[in-house]
């Protein structure tokens, strides 16, 4: 483990009220995990390895401004079927002009984060980053499995199919390109950003330019060798130069309004890399969404 002995976590940013420019909230559960457990620790690591990281962007911007409120963790339960309104409840109680950032967690405690998000947000887009569009009805032995975590968001939340992106796809179900088809839904799959980065690029772009966007970021999304520490590693992903330039690609065309980050392992995190990839892109997604200052 690294020795943060000493060092203030969030870069030292953490520790304004209730309001702040931007607000963290975790959400430590793995209830819906089908093949293995232990996102449930990652608020835990991520907080703590959240030390080590500089108040300042990676193309220096100081952060230094920009107040942080950490409201701590909120408990899922056993169920996130049972508890998924009562998260979104609590979430929805950030004001609007804070920007959300989300601890996961599994994949399916974006269910809670974008139904609260649709509430502080009407009209709100959504950036899906992943390697599986987690799209079906049904998936691993039921409905509340991360096989279904955006399926059961766009049920919960009310927000519209066309209105979310997906990049990053290489994992499917027959199921989920059907939805995605007969909805209408932008899927830009992780050989086509490998293959015509630019092309790959605008079309996420252009559907979500001028739009208040939340995005939610598994883990997964990148390839193993960048990020092993999630549930279900999949080879021919991202890199993590690639995430971040997204982001800056959508931060330029649209109003980053929240990101949740999910699907972080910390029992298999060979040397934290996957965590402290994952604060990469919340230390930049900050300094993207706020121009560097609060």
């Amino acid at each position: 483990m690294i020795d943060v002995t000493g060092l203030k976590q969030w870069a030292g940013l953490a520790g304004a009220p209730a309001g702040a420019a931007v607000t963290i909230a975790g959400i430590p559960y793995d209830g819906s995990a089908v093949y293995r457990k232990g996102a449930a620790q990652a608020p835990e690591r991520i907080r703590s390895l959240s030390a080590v990281m500089p108040p300042v962007t990676e193309e220096g911007r100081l952060l230094a401004g920009l107040s942080v409120h950490d409201l701590g963790d909120i408990t899922a339960g056993s169920s996130i079927e049972q508890e998924w309104q009562h998260i979104a409840d609590r979430l929805a109680e950030v004001p609007p002009a804070s920007l959300l950032t989300v601890i996961g967690g599994d994949h399916c405690t974006a269910i809670a984060t974008l139904s609260a998000q649709a509430r502080r947000h009407p009209g709100l887009s959504v950036l899906w980053v992943d390697a599986h569009p987690d799209l079906c009805d049904f998936s691993r032995g039921g409905r509340w499995t991360c096989g279904c975590a955006l399926r059961r968001a766009i049920d919960a939340s009310g927000i519209a199919p066309e209105r979310v992106v997906i990049i990053g796809g290489r994992d499917y179900d027959p199921e989920e390109l059907v939805y995605i088809r007969d909805h209408g839904m932008t899927l830009v799959g992780a050989r086509e950003l490998a293959s015509t980065p630019d092309a790959a690029l605008k079309t996420v772009a252009d559907a979500l330019a001028g739009k208040e966007v939340h995005v939610s970021f598994d883990i997964d999304v990148l390839d193993p060798a960048f990020a092993p520490g999630t549930e279900i590693p999949s080879p021919g992903g991202l890199t993590t130069r690639q995430a971040l330039e997204l982001l800056h690609v959508v931060g330029n065309a649209a109003k980053f309004v929240g990101l949740d980050m999910v699907e972080v392992s910390p029992p298999f995190d060979n040397g934290n890399i996957s965590s402290l990839a994952a604060l990469k892109v919340i230390f930049e997604f900050w300094g993207l969404a706020r121009g560097g200052n609060s």
